[in-house]
């Protein structure tokens, strides 16, 4: 069997390498646009932020680890041009046509760059090859525009300015994180705009770039930078599939079944251009996320090989550390679970982090919410400097278990003064969501 594989990110190294696991007679091939397969894109802002040296330190394995002890062929710095359902063929700019008995769509995302954004040099991030070439650019910068607000935004924000870099970050929302819940981003996002420059609310009007900076107007003020990240979202890299006429959903994502199936028998999509489902709210979903990629990638190629394996979805769960906070969102807030149906009820709690008389604890703000029809647990939102994020994770695990609050409160979480008080913060807050 020849399976095919576009893209050499998260999902399609790992498909690779389920199908070579489960039948190492099958011919892999891995065709990869850029000079680098399997490599952690969300350590790009490390790396600009100068905390990884070099682009390398970002891969997961050297190449020869796929190509000669894994037995996958690695084709780099090709570009798919369409995909010959009828003749199961694959056009590449300098490999010609390649067949496929099955082929694997796992061409991931592109960032949401205007086109006269572009013109300007002005860059998105997404790729490691961008991010190469972006840092040759700051390596002189003193001043840096960043238009967006989202997760990537506050993070690369947040990594630049820990550089030395002077940031202004230019938000069109009234406040950085949009759908972190006021009570618990509060002491957050103080801290951040006393870190970075921060434009809420802002319109731009107009970009000028004069060859050595850009001038930025808005109707909340002037930039004036050294140079300018574009971090206004992502969209789902689905134009092969499109011209291949696979079924495509209103949000741009390839349709895909449990398997990883697309519309056509033999041809498979895994990744950031693929529906998931969400488990919350049994609907599909996008979740952009390596995690989620890599899972969807080792299904569909589990399937290739021909050990049967389904993948149930995902929940969303997002982690950032943005300066000393770690910030995390996981399953759906109220706005969204009233949208399908639920009866939300949220519980807001303020904690510390280790045991009161311990050294090093600091605060902890926790959301939790359920369903109040059944209890059943469907989001949470956790800030904190110390030990957020394996509270999330917890509470993450609670969601997708399908337990309830009543069930959350009893769960049995170890405790010691270093990690946590003996009511820790999500024990108190499912305590909260019981009371009628």
């Amino acid at each position: 069997m020849e399976f095919v594989i576009i893209g050499g990110g998260a999902s399609g190294m790992s498909a690779a390498s389920k199908a070579k696991r489960v039948d190492p007679s099958i011919s892999v091939t891995v065709i990869e646009s850029g000079d680098y397969v399997s490599y952690a894109e969300c350590g790009i802002p490390y790396y600009l932020g100068g905390m990884i040296e070099k682009p390398e330190d970002l891969l997961h394995y050297p190449l020869e680890e796929f190509t000669v002890k894994r037995g996958i062929k690695v084709i780099l710095n090709d570009r798919v041009s369409s995909i010959n359902r009828q003749a199961k063929t694959v056009s590449t700019a300098s490999n010609g046509d390649i067949h496929y008995d099955k082929l694997l769509i796992a061409t991931g995302a592109t960032p949401k760059v205007p086109q006269e954004y572009r013109e300007m040099g002005i860059a998105g991030i997404r790729l490691l090859v961008d991010a190469r070439g972006i840092k040759e650019r700051i390596a002189g910068a003193k001043s840096i525009a960043i238009i967006g607000d989202g997760v990537l935004g506050v993070e690369m924000a947040a990594s630049l300015t820990e550089r030395g870099i002077k940031v202004t970050l230019i938000s069109r929302h009234d406040r950085v994180l949009k759908n972190l819940d006021e009570r618990v981003g509060k002491d957050f996002r103080e801290y951040f705009s006393s870190r970075v420059n921060v434009l809420l609310n802002a319109k731009i009007t107009r970009i000028e770039h004069d060859g050595g900076g850009y001038h930025i107007s808005t109707d909340k003020g002037d930039v004036d930078a050294d140079f300018a990240i574009s971090a206004t979202g992502i969209s789902p890299e689905n134009s092969l599939a499109v011209k291949a006429g696979l079924d495509i959903d209103d949000r741009g994502l390839i349709k895909v079944d449990q398997k990883m199936y697309t519309s056509d028998p033999d041809i498979l999509a895994s990744g950031d251009c693929a529906q998931t489902t969400n488990i919350v709210t049994g609907r599909k979903d996008w979740h952009p996320f390596a995690q989620v990629s890599n899972k969807m990638g080792r299904v569909a190629g589990s399937n290739v090989a021909g050990s049967e394996m389904n993948f149930p979805g995902s929940i969303g769960t997002t982690l950032v550390k943005i300066f000393d906070y770690e910030v995390g969102f996981t399953g759906i807030g109220e706005e969204e679970a009233k949208e399908n149906g639920f009866t939300p009820k949220t519980a807001f709690v303020e904690a510390e982090s280790r045991a009161g008389y311990y050294p090093g604890r600091s605060p902890i703000w926790v959301t939790i919410t359920c369903d109040s029809a059944s209890g059943r647990i469907i989001g949470s939102q956790i800030v904190s400097k110390d030990n957020g994020a394996w509270r999330l994770n917890a509470v993450a695990a609670a969601i997708q278990a399908g337990m309830t609050a009543e069930d959350l409160f009893y769960t049995d979480l170890g405790y010691t003064p270093p990690f946590g008080p003996v009511w820790d913060a999500i024990i108190i807050a499912a305590s909260l969501l019981m009371k009628k």
